[in-house]
């Protein structure tokens, strides 16, 4: 699943190595049978709460990289990473009954309003993850708008049969709760819903379409939820059961989800595009009169919406496409067909077959304007 190039990154490193601590240290609170004990509480703490909050700074940094809002991407790394730190944030809270307090978390509390509140930003960072590999084109033809339409239903069935029928032997009774603890039963059920339902569609649509540089990180990132979605099951059950407690094995595959999360984010760090360097990118509008000049430049401004200015400093890397961010001008100098065959080439290197079909896309009444023995074949 790791790839040489994603293990060598030092941030990487240093996430497998304390992951590897909290796994050793779960092993040694199971082997010897700690529950309800200060060990319990403490590997939480640091493991659920400490660790996701680390892994999200470094997500909010990496999504500077991709434009931040400004891109899918962007946006993708950022509410992925702003729902980590909630999660972060509600485990340290559940850690403040539990150490501080010295009592049970209480069922709803505070940190479960924290916990609620990371659904939707992990969902929003899954759909803008979806969007950066192409959902766009995906979701127009007619197997992508059934499966829009299927998805969420076959989500709902799913979650149902798992979480109610499993988990909690069928039994899903309002008796005796009161208005806020059934929202926040239904609301939790609705979050693991969607979560599953995006990466279905991620997955079913995608798929065969995404690759390059990134299918292992996004691989990784989707497995991530996908693992979290378990955990969420069993603990569900372990609760029904009355056999839950802190750092069991439910909390062990919500640790390794959110591990998976925290190193799928901080594997789609590109590098070598410094702060200066992606201020000037992302301010750079580039004039082109020529047709095959505005072709390219209509194909690097649709990928920078997907990967922000990374799309530009990838493009500056081509031979025979001169970029000059001072005058703002972008012109082709070389031979037009092999420049466009090499910078669809790049940004294909990145996210596989996908990344063809947004700039194909981006520029389908544009490519009349051009003489066919100028364009590649993969534009034609």
């Amino acid at each position: 699943m790791f790839t040489l190039s994603y293990i060598k990154q030092r941030t990487i490193q240093i996430l497998v190595f304390g992951y590897a601590l909290f796994f050793l240290y779960w092993i040694w609170i199971y082997s010897t049978g700690q529950v309800g004990t200060l060990h319990n509480y403490l590997w939480g703490v640091f493991a659920q709460g400490i660790f996701p909050i680390i892994g999200a700074i470094y997500g909010f940094l990496l999504a500077r990289k991709w434009g931040f809002l400004s891109s899918s991407l962007g946006r993708a790394i950022f509410f992925l990473s702003a729902g980590n730190i909630l999660f972060g944030i509600a485990s340290l809270t559940w850690g403040y009954y539990n150490i501080i307090l010295s009592v049970e978390a209480p069922y709803p509390s505070l940190a479960d309003v924290v916990y609620l509140l990371s659904y939707p930003l992990w969902a929003m960072g899954l759909i803008n993850l979806g969007q950066g590999i192409g959902a766009g084109y995906k979701l127009r033809t007619f197997k992508g708008k059934a499966a829009l339409v299927l998805a969420p239903l076959v989500g709902i069935a799913l979650t149902y049969f798992v979480f109610i029928s499993i988990a909690q032997g069928g039994d899903f009774s309002f008796e005796g709760s009161n208005i806020i603890k059934i929202f926040f039963d239904i609301s939790y059920l609705l979050g693991d819903a969607v979560i599953i339902t995006t990466i279905g569609l991620i997955y079913g649509l995608f798929y065969k379409a995404f690759g390059g540089k990134f299918k292992s990180a996004i691989n990784i990132l989707l497995i991530g939820f996908f693992v979290e979605y378990l955990a969420d099951a069993i603990f569900s059950y372990t609760t029904t059961q009355g056999t839950y407690y802190t750092s069991d094995l439910s909390d062990l595959l919500l640790t390794l989800s959110v591990f998976l999360i925290v190193v799928g984010v901080g594997a789609l760090d590109i590098g070598g595009i410094t702060s200066r360097v992606r201020y000037e990118l992302t301010m750079f509008a580039p004039r082109a009169s020529a047709a095959i000049n505005n072709l390219v430049s209509e194909i690097i401004r649709e990928q920078a919406r997907v990967i922000g200015p990374i799309a530009w400093d990838e493009a500056m890397k081509i031979p025979g496409l001169n970029i000059d961010v001072k005058s703002n001008l972008l012109s082709v100098d070389g031979d037009s067909k092999v420049v466009l065959e090499k910078l669809m080439k790049r940004h294909e290197e990145l996210f596989g077959s996908a990344s063809l079909e947004i700039c194909k896309d981006a520029v389908r009444k544009t490519l009349s304007q051009i003489p066919q023995d100028q364009l590649p074949d993969v534009l034609r």
